[in-house]
């Protein structure tokens, strides 16, 4: 019997068995599961008291068993007794999961497992992209020299090519063939339908507008969504021997048809619509927007809806040419940083002065699960000068124009991206940090108040030095 073999079968039998799991993904620290039937599983301080078993919390339809740094062998032994598939790991705040039926937050669900696993290229792409504009517009680099067509070709190619990547990951979600999925994209991106961009052909005898794909995303999701039913339906009801040939060729035939004169310019029009809205207030009261979406970033976080801003900070680079979400996002990540130094400077106890200040260092680089969880959610009132504090440097900086020429995390080091707007930029970092780490000063902390499981947890990912 394995290491993890007892602990395993103890948490499958508290999940209500095998047969109720409808699925399974793990973070750095969860295994996080979509039950059938919510009622078959024990409570979750029950669960939360197995002997390996650090906690367990209920969040968003998702019932989260908190393992620690050992979650991911705990999940192959898990996967083996159940008979499930295994996933890649998932981003530490990213719900996975498949619900039963429609539930609220299965949309975000949806967007959190397809991006999640790609955040990372985004992230390095984006950075990159910032730079070789730098390169170009400050140091004189020709868009026609080696250096420039190459670097282009590296930073862009994830973003052009997003629908592939999106198939692939999307056919995960969705239980269905990644190989089908990216033959799906390749239809969305085949020359002939790029290059008409912009005209409308017949299709016997109906209309069919040509669209650009590259770079977008709702179209391909869709698709996938919808061939998944498609595939399954194909295949459970093909016979058997003919279902090597028949299953493609009628996947293709209606995916192709359906993507193509219906999903595709929907879903891009679609997509430009948000965009859009997303400028009209932006360039209607810019410092609402940002004050809006700054303040509210952590809360945004919290329910693990960001993800999905994610998606429309994509889309509007795609449609827009530039994205003005991602400029407010990194003010309000500097104001977690502003945060925890303040509660650094104000706690006495030597052990809380270590976790702000190890938080503190995360959350300048980016990284702001530990300040949420280890600092803002623990003590309450940080999380108020939090919200102030994102607010306001996110209405300054949308005031000011900010804006981001690619996606990129929400983050100091990601300054490049910025490119024309880095200035401004700088601008709302220094207000996010300097007014949230005084507000956080003021307001305080009590430092009586005891650790939970989640705060333990965080505390492990922030950066030690």
């Amino acid at each position: 019997m394995g290491q993890y073999s007892r602990l395993a079968a103890d948490i499958i039998d508290a999940v209500g068995g095998k047969e109720n799991i409808g699925n399974l993904v793990h973070c750095v620290t969860r295994l996080r599961f979509n039950l059938k039937d919510r009622s078959k599983a024990k409570p979750t301080e029950e669960i939360g008291r197995i002997a390996g078993v650090v906690g367990c919390v209920d969040q968003a339809g998702q019932l989260q068993v908190i393992i620690g740094q050992t979650v991911s062998d705990v999940y192959a032994e898990v996967c083996a007794q159940a008979g499930i598939v295994e996933q890649a790991a998932i981003d530490e705040d990213l719900d996975g999961g498949e619900k039963k039926g429609f539930h609220p937050s299965a949309i975000f669900d949806v967007f959190s497992a397809v991006f999640a696993p790609v955040v990372p290229a985004f992230a390095g792409a984006g950075l990159l992209k910032g730079i070789n504009t730098l390169l170009t517009n400050y140091v004189g680099l020709a868009t026609d020299a080696g250096v420039y067509i190459v670097l282009n070709a590296i930073a862009d190619a994830v973003f052009y090519f997003l629908p592939f990547v999106v198939a692939i990951t999307a056919a995960k979600k969705f239980k269905t063939s990644s190989v089908m999925a990216a033959v799906v994209a390749g239809m969305y991106m085949y020359p002939s339908i790029l290059s008409a961009s912009g005209t409308t052909i017949s299709v016997l005898g109906i209309p069919m507008t040509c669209v650009a794909y590259n770079g977008t995303v709702l179209p391909i999701l869709v698709s996938v969504w919808i061939m998944s039913y498609v595939y399954a339906w194909i295949n459970k009801h093909c016979i058997e021997y003919l279902r090597v040939i028949v299953v493609p060729i009628v996947t293709f035939l209606v995916m192709g048809f359906i993507s193509l004169m219906v999903i595709g310019p929907i879903g891009y029009n679609l997509g430009i619509g948000v965009g859009e809205a997303f400028k009209w207030l932006f360039d209607t009261a810019p410092w609402l927007g940002g004050l809006i979406d700054g303040a509210t970033r952590p809360l945004v976080i919290f329910t693990g809806m960001h993800m999905t801003l994610s998606t429309v900070m994509i889309n509007n680079i795609q449609s827009l040419g530039y994205d003005m979400l991602g400029p407010v996002h990194a003010a309000a990540t500097m104001a977690s940083a502003g945060m925890c130094f303040g509660v650094f400077l104000k706690a006495r106890q030597a052990d809380n002065k270590s976790a702000a200040f190890s938080s503190f260092i995360s959350a300048f680089i980016g990284i702001t699960e530990p300040s949420l969880y280890g600092i803002a959610i623990r003590f309450k009132r940080p999380l108020i000068a939090l919200c102030i504090g994102g607010g306001v440097s996110g209405a300054i900086v949308a005031a000011l124009g900010g804006k981001a020429i690619s996606f990129a995390m929400p983050s100091i080091i990601s300054l490049p991206v910025y490119s024309d707007t880095i200035p401004v930029v700088l601008i709302g970092l220094a207000v996010a940090f300097v007014l949230t780490a005084a507000l956080a000063y003021i307001f305080g902390i009590d430092e009586s108040v005891e650790k939970d499981a989640r705060a333990i947890e965080a505390e492990k990912k922030a950066v030690k030095l």
